[in-house]
């Protein structure tokens, strides 16, 4: 924004000088002739101060000469990330005009929002997908999983359980009877009706996949199977 001030005053007092301050050429002695002075066509110039605050030292000469600098003839234009509570003050009481922009804050995405929480995969896409009987899906996402170095044995688990779930849930009358909430409870009810036209079909369908992934988990760590590729397979034939 203080860019556009700067154009703005320029094309309203067009033919101003104009003049540019910053830290690596400012000198104590120009920003003083820039304040007293008058151009020589025009009745005043355009200054503008880029990040002088970034030097301390720069920062206490413009907050020692800011009542001169509101009262020059010349337009002062002030860019800065670096103020302070004070410095701000300063400028409120003296400035015509001041504008606060704050940055937006970045949105993670969902790899470093579950880095921050110190995971690698997020365990409800994956209990959503397998509930979802989205095979396409859950394949993918144990392929992300495979690429961030997830244990298969930690995707077996998660999909383990969700299995337990909507079986849990279909053989039960209610949420409280089989120790769950009744959110998760009611979604894995609803899940269960894709495995089965009718709730006979389903529990056995889930009861073999349940079946399926246990003796998967004995099967791999008695060596007779790689996981990673038993777990896709599972996948794989939903």
């Amino acid at each position: 924004m203080a860019h556009k001030a700067v154009e703005a005053a320029k094309k309203k007092h067009e033919g101003a000088e104009f003049f540019k301050l910053r830290p690596e050429d400012f000198l104590e002695n120009k920003l003083d002739e820039l304040i007293a002075s008058q151009g020589l066509f025009y009745s005043g110039s355009i200054v503008f101060a880029d990040s002088l605050f970034e030097n301390e030292e720069i920062g206490e000469i413009v907050i020692k000469k800011i009542k001169e600098i509101s009262e020059s003839p010349n337009f002062f234009v002030f860019l800065d990330n670096k103020l302070n509570k004070k410095e701000l003050e300063k400028f409120e009481k003296f400035a015509q005009k001041i504008e606060e922009f704050k940055k937006p804050e970045r949105k993670l995405s969902k790899k470093e929002e579950l880095a921050a929480r110190g995971e690698k995969i997020d365990f409800f896409e994956f209990t959503d997908a397998l509930g979802a009987k989205d095979k396409k899906g859950l394949w993918t996402l144990y392929q992300d999983a495979l690429a961030e170095e997830v244990p298969s044995e930690e995707v077996h688990g998660i999909l383990f359980w969700q299995v337990k779930a909507m079986l849990s849930a279909i053989l039960s009358k209610s949420a409280e009877e089989v120790g769950m909430k009744e959110y998760p409870y009611s979604k894995a009810k609803q899940y269960a009706k894709n495995y089965g036209k009718t709730a006979e079909e389903a529990e056995t369908k889930l009861k073999q996949m349940s079946a399926t992934l246990c003796d998967m988990y004995h099967e791999a760590h008695r060596g007779n199977i790689d996981f990673a590729v038993g777990l896709e397979k599972f996948i794989l034939e939903l």
